[in-house]
This record gives structure tokens, sequence and C-alpha cells, in this order.
């Protein structure tokens, strides 16, 4: 699988039946399925179904142009067959957005890896009444269900040694549940007694010191000195 510079690979390929494959990406995104600009990036997951390798194909570096674009905010679903995209959009585009997306889409068609491509446009009601033209319409249904798809609020972590505040006298057990950024993927809790070794090395380099054992004083209450 070829991975690519803009989207986050969320699952391994499936096998929906013997001709056509799934897989599940994220990225940021910074506009809502209606193409207005949100204040904060939301996490944008959409699925990708095809039929020959993805690192054989068009498509990954397509996707990647439409998104630079503004294009792909609406898109939950995309479909992909030699020279053809079908793009299920979200229920949440409204019925006037259609025509500026499908506009973002034109210059997109017009790259040199895509002289041939058609694009075709659909909603994912259609798909759930049965009223999408798609041959495989049972396919897009089954992912739509088995997945969350679309867009949803993406936290931000916040990187925070604490280590001026310590420095020029603040309490360090007010900041001893403060999480370290590189701690934040694991299901494990900060253990407030071990010092950031981040945090040391920051006051060490503020004092110029050499030795972190001598930075530790200034995190240790006086009765807490390491020994010598």
């Amino acid at each position: 699988m070829t991975l690519s510079h803009l989207f986050h690979l969320e699952s391994t390929p499936e096998v929906l039946d013997k001709s056509l494959h799934c897989v599940v990406f994220s990225t940021l995104q910074w506009k809502t399925p209606n193409l207005d600009v949100m204040a904060q990036p939301g996490k944008q997951r959409f699925a990708v179904l095809y039929n020959q390798p993805l690192e054989h194909s068009f498509v990954l570096e397509t996707l990647e142009q439409a998104h630079i674009q503004g294009a792909m905010s609406g898109v939950k679903v995309v479909a992909a067959h030699k020279n053809l995209l079908y793009l299920f959009l979200s229920d949440d585009v409204a019925g006037k957005t259609f025509p500026a997306i499908e506009s973002l889409w034109e210059p997109i068609k017009e790259l040199d890896l895509n002289q041939r491509l058609e694009v075709d446009f659909a909603s994912e009601n259609e798909v759930y009444s049965g009223r999408s033209d798609y041959s495989f319409q049972s396919a897009v249904k089954e992912v739509l269900e088995s997945n969350t798809l679309g867009i949803e609020p993406y936290l931000i972590p916040v990187l925070h040694d604490c280590s001026e505040e310590i420095l020029y006298g603040g309490d360090l057990e007010s900041h001893s549940l403060h999480v370290d950024i590189r701690q934040s993927s694991t299901s494990q809790p900060a253990a407030p007694a071990q010092f950031s070794s981040m945090a040391l090395a920051s006051v060490a380099s503020m004092m110029g010191h050499t030795n972190h054992r001598i930075t530790e004083c200034y995190f240790r209450p006086l009765n807490e000195k390491p020994d010598t």
C-alpha cells in the first residue's frame, strides 16, 4: 500500500467481494461539508473503494490534489474505477453546495494524470434509499454502516512542560498532572513523581548545567535532594 503524504491510513485494506476492496483514510480538514471555513480544523474520515491496487492507479494523487483544492470536505466514500470516480457526499451537504463542489473538481479533472477522468456525484441518502445507479451500491451501504465517516472535532494537544514556571518559583505539584504530549497516545497516565526529561533539559539549558542531577535540586524539596 502506497503511503499518502496527506492521508493517514485508518484501517487495513478489506475485501468486500472478489473484485472490490476498501480502505479508510483520515486527514485534517479546515472546511465543513458545505465548504465553510472552520475556526479549528476537524478530522475527516473517508473510505476508498477500488478494484486495482492503489499504488498502481491515479487515485491517491488525485484525491490529494482535490484535498489541496478544498474539494474533499463533503466526501464520505470514493469508489474508484478505471478513469472514473464515484463520489458519495455526506447528507450534510446542502443542495445549493453541490454545484460549488462540482466546480472545485473541474481543475482536478484537467490534471495531466487525469486526462480522461470522469467524476460522478451522489449523496449517501441515495445509497440508503436504493436510488443510486452505482453498480456496487450495496457495498457502499455496507461501508457507510460499518465505519464512522465524515468530519468530527479534532483535539489539538498542547505542548507545555512547565519548565519556566518551575524555574521561577512555581510549585511543582501544581504542574504534576500536566500530561506530556509524548505520552498522550498511550493508555498509561503520566507519573507525577517523575520529572519530564524535556523539562529537565530546558531548565538545565537556562541555568548552564551540564549535569541534570544538579538541575533536579531545583525541582525537589530540600529534604529530597538527590544523593551526590
